[in-house]
């Protein structure tokens, strides 16, 4: 339960338009051009704007553009600033490409969500800041930001002439969203941009295995405003970019999307699906002892093992190279040893606060086959029984 990937079964749409992909030869490059239908997806499901100068890049990963965009940072001389809550993954890259970083403290009362307030107090003091946000739906929290709150967040960004990077890559399976009403972030970006230094800039990274189902496909895409940081990436070689064959099966099922269509009815089928995994262990989770901030879409949830704090427990040590046992050892749980506790008790791997950034809040991610999720759930009861015994 700590893999930033869905498991659930591969609508037919989606197969038809991969194996129609492989199939075909001689592809023209009409076939392939994906950039029409990303502005209409990201218009449509976020009401970003694009323009003649807007630049896309593709990539077979959301993660190898993220990199290249922490490398601009570091051109610049900024500071990457990730709210506490963020993807543990892409902290630990900005960490390895050796970036100047920057956690925001977030807050339990708002569900650990970034808020103007708080990213006002943070920029005072940075030269040169680059934020990052995850959403609309929040990696690894799965609450979802209002086009509302991102308005003001965005706005306290201008104020400080950073440049915001828009993570939307476990976005696209909603449904605990009443009253949400979706994002539409053009009004918004229109009269930021009008007033603009030349420093603030917002970016949309993001992949399309949620929204359209295309899990099988590695496709990543960055929209990019700013001229200046256009170049700045193009400039570092080595970018993996997406086969032709993918591409191809991305502009069928981009066009699948934008009307009714069966990939739609399977896009909501698996927001059902994913919706009572959620109600399923958030349950089990709690009549474990824990505490669950409970997601309004995604495919994670976090929460804190409340009833385990400071509990003693025996754990076997790892087996020798021999394969042979080492006895057991005794530790006390912790934000620091919840993880390895639970893999080595019950073979359940999870993220600890480690990952998430929320000090004792770990996190489940539940779109595993069936089976798989099964035992998950088993093995949370299991280590409830360890610790009690």
């Amino acid at each position: 339960m700590d893999v930033d990937q869905s498991f659930l079964p591969t609508p037919s749409p989606v197969k038809a338009a991969i194996f129609e992909g492989f199939v075909r030869q001689n592809l023209a490059e009409s076939e392939i051009d994906v950039t029409s239908g990303m502005k209409q997806f990201i218009k449509s499901n976020y009401g970003f704007p694009t323009d003649s100068s807007t630049e896309f890049v593709y990539a077979d990963s959301t993660q190898a553009l993220f990199n290249r965009l922490v490398l601009c940072c570091i051109n610049e001389g900024g500071t990457l600033c990730f709210p506490a809550g963020s993807n543990g993954s892409y902290v630990s890259a900005a960490k390895f490409l050796k970036a100047n970083i920057m956690s925001i403290p977030t807050d339990s009362g708002t569900g650990f969500k970034l808020t103007g307030s708080l990213l006002d107090g943070a920029l005072q003091a940075v030269n040169k800041p680059w934020v990052y946000i995850s959403g609309p739906t929040i990696n690894p929290t799965g609450l979802l930001y209002s086009s509302k709150e991102m308005e003001t967040i965005l706005t306290t960004c201008s104020k400080f002439g950073a440049r915001v990077v828009i993570d939307t890559s476990v976005s696209g399976l909603e449904y605990n969203i009443e009253g949400w009403g979706g994002w539409d972030l053009e009004p918004t970006l229109s009269k930021l941009n009008s007033s603009r230094g030349q420093s603030f800039c917002v970016s949309l990274l993001g992949g399309l295995s949620l929204k359209i189902l295309s899990g099988a496909l590695k496709f990543g895409f960055l929209a990019l405003n700013h001229p200046l940081l256009v170049d700045t990436l193009h400039s570092f070689p080595g970018l993996s970019k997406p086969h032709s064959t993918v591409r191809y099966a991305i502009k069928k099922l981009l066009g699948l999307n934008e009307r009714k269509s069966e990939l739609r009815v399977a896009v909501a089928e698996q927001s059902k699906n994913l919706q009572s995994r959620c109600q399923r262990l958030k349950e089990t989770l709690e009549k474990c002892g824990w505490d669950v901030l409970e997601p309004q879409g995604g495919i994670s949830m976090v929460a804190k093992p409340s009833a385990y704090l400071n509990k003693a427990i025996k754990i076997r040590h790892s087996p020798k190279d021999d394969g042979k046992a080492t006895g057991t050892y005794e530790v006390n749980l912790d934000d620091s040893v919840i993880r390895e506790a639970m893999v080595k008790s019950t073979g359940l791997c999870i993220n600890s606060g480690s990952w998430t950034g929320i000090p004792g809040y770990c996190r489940f991610t539940f779109a595993l086959e069936e089976s798989d999720f099964k035992r998950a759930l088993d093995c949370i009861t299991k280590f409830k029984d360890v610790i009690d015994n």
